[in-house]
């Protein structure tokens, strides 16, 4: 009995030190690639567009600036600006990151239909990163 304890903790250690030597090699610096929807819009999420960002900003702002995209997330916050802009937040898992989205004063009913925890696909143009991800021109999707 003793010996089978042993050979068990043995072969439980051994595989959990397999999977952290194996994630040592693991490609970091392999290119995410995004497919687009039959529309030609990118779909990612918050959190993956956010962390696309906060990675390598220039090469995000290649792959997603000015392009098009339905990003799915958590709906964090509601405003209406004082600007007239209706802003859509969605959390991407970081305390002070979000993707803010803007929709045009048009889109003012569908947004309203929108609750605080809601998770939604929102559809705009990527103008890039300032304080956080920031879409133009959306709609819900």
């Amino acid at each position: 009995m003793r010996i089978y304890k042993h050979t068990l903790s043995f072969l439980l250690i051994a595989f959990f030190i397999f999977l952290a030597v194996g994630s040592l090699f693991e490609n970091k610096n392999e290119k995410k690639t995004y497919k687009p929807d039959s529309d030609g819009s990118i779909r990612i999420s918050a959190t993956s567009l956010y962390k696309e960002y906060v990675d390598n900003p220039v090469a995000a702002d290649e792959k997603f600036k000015g392009k098009i995209l339905k990003v799915e997330g958590t709906v964090s916050t509601i405003d209406k600006e004082t600007n007239g802009k209706i802003c859509v937040m969605l959390e991407t898992g970081e305390i002070i990151g979000y993707v803010f989205c803007y929709f045009p004063e048009s889109q003012s009913k569908e947004v309203a239909k929108i609750n605080k925890g809601n998770y939604k696909t929102i559809k705009g143009k990527c103008t890039g990163k300032l304080i956080g991800v920031v879409l133009e021109d959306c709609e819900v999707y």
